[in-house]
């Protein structure tokens, strides 16, 4: 069981110990597991489903009590939790008669193929960043903002691959796993969700417009 100092200072607490408090149905591991893990769940549950991935981070966490038990430490806890929730986000897709799309693999559904010669430079010179670096610029709430909008309009195997690497940091075999999908395919969705972010990105440095 976590002592009362020990979630005033939840940085102390290593992951083993917070799982074995978790097995052990310990709820101050479950209120410092939640602080430590739940904007990572909710982020990949909107990667697949936006209307669903608050109910998706709750029938996660109630998956988790007793799914801890079963854990075996093939990953770490929150690429555990993380794929829990991804599964119950899958749900209720089901529940709703739709499906997980990986559109963005075909060639038709890359709008941004012209962007680089066959030896992979730009085609165009990319506009250099002002005095405010890209970290501030992500820290400013229009910032937040855009990229929040421009990740909702990506196709959802992009978004998926790009969250669950770049925000999740799940390794590559986690992610091919959960999509279902072989290491060339998730590399085709990364690249193509990446070079998106940045085109977006790079715009709102020029233009100040999302």
């Amino acid at each position: 069981m976590l002592k009362k100092s020990d979630t005033s200072a939840a940085d102390s607490v290593s992951e083993d110990d917070l799982i074995a408090a978790l097995k052990a149905g310990d709820s101050a591991a479950y209120k410092l597991a939640a602080q430590r893990y739940s904007g990572a769940m909710l982020f990949a549950a909107k990667a697949v489903s936006l209307l669903h991935a608050e109910d998706a981070v709750q029938d996660a966490w109630i998956a988790t009590i007793d799914g801890i038990k079963k854990f075996e430490h093939r990953s770490s806890l929150k690429t555990w939790l993380i794929k829990v929730t991804v599964n119950q986000a899958y749900g209720h897709l089901r529940k709703n008669h739709r499906y997980v799309s990986l559109d963005g693999l075909q060639p038709d559904a890359d709008p941004y193929s012209n962007l680089f010669s066959l030896q992979g430079r730009w085609l165009a010179p990319v506009s250099q960043w002002s005095d405010d670096t890209p970290e501030k610029l992500l820290e400013a709430r229009v910032m937040g903002d855009c990229i929040d909008h421009h990740l909702a309009s990506l196709p959802q195997g992009q978004r998926m691959a790009l969250v669950l690497t770049d925000f999740n940091a799940m390794t590559v075999e986690a992610i091919c796993e959960e999509l279902d999908i072989n290491p060339g395919h998730y590399r085709v969705l990364l690249h193509r969700a990446r070079t998106s972010l940045f085109s977006m990105l790079s715009h709102y440095e020029s233009t100040g417009d999302c």
